[in-house]
């Protein structure tokens, strides 16, 4: 007796997978808003404007998205959180215990859990490796994004890429902070870059940091702590969940 009574044949599996990519590909040339990385404050703020309605598209140039969650610290896979973000745990139904005032989460069911939520948005278009090259600008205001496979990238191969529109991009990053340097080194502006590891502050810092740098060009998480100078911090998310959620407040209040 055959396992399967609906068998589905190769060439159906090819078809099915171009025609659904390439619709959701072609969806996403037109956003409200791009989001570029898909870690903590990234997946956060995509499911928060999508939640209020809007369009957005999350770009993240690893085959994985989550950004620096997944191997906890030294691969010790737990992180910590403050108790004040409790709320956003469970609104993305992620498990935690409590202990000596923190919250201990299990990095690999954070990163799943934020990164389901978005996936199975209506909303939202989540596509891995996509890598950002560019900045696309109308007049003084971005406008949208450069991309191409994160394949073509890393082989350097000269093929061109295309472009995305929105009327907002949101830097996410993380250390790198792609798109602010790429948008200082064409304007000729400097970042103060981030600073030595302090946790407790740097949590801070992430979330004062997060702000429009430019018309339609916002940064959160780490990225933001790169244009502001805030402290490096280690296995602890909290800052970075406020960060979303600060920056999806802020993108809402520029688009209207």
């Amino acid at each position: 007796m055959k396992a399967f009574s609906n068998p589905v044949p190769d060439v159906r599996v090819s078809r099915l997978i171009i025609k659904h990519y390439l619709k959701d590909l072609e969806d996403a040339v037109i956003s409200d808003v791009i989001v570029v990385g898909g870690g903590p404050s990234g997946l956060v703020c995509a499911h928060t404007l999508a939640g209020w309605g809007y369009k957005v598209t999350v770009l993240d140039r690893r085959l994985a998205p989550g950004g620096g969650i997944w191997g906890g610290s030294m691969g010790f896979n737990k992180v910590i959180l403050q108790k004040d973000v409790a709320g956003i745990l469970d609104e993305f139904r992620v498990p935690y215990i409590e202990d000596e005032g923190a919250l201990v989460v299990p990095s690999v069911a954070l990163a799943s859990g934020l990164i389901l939520a978005a996936a199975s948005h209506p909303n939202i278009k989540l596509f891995n490796l996509i890598t950002v090259v560019d900045l696309h600008a109308t007049g003084d205001r971005i406008s949208g994004v450069v991309a191409n496979s994160s394949a073509i990238e890393l082989q350097k191969l000269h093929v061109d890429p295309m472009v995305l529109t929105a009327r907002a991009v949101l830097d996410a990053t993380g250390h790198e902070a792609v798109l602010v340097n790429l948008y200082c080194n064409r304007v000729g502006v400097s970042v103060t870059r981030e600073h030595f590891m302090n946790a407790e502050k740097g949590e801070e810092d992430v979330v004062a940091n997060t702000q429009m740098l430019a018309p339609g060009l916002f940064v959160a998480g780490m990225a933001a702590n790169n244009v502001g100078g805030g402290c490096r911090m280690g296995p602890i998310f909290g800052g970075m969940l406020l960060s979303g959620k600060k920056a999806a407040d802020l993108i809402r209040e520029y688009i209207g």
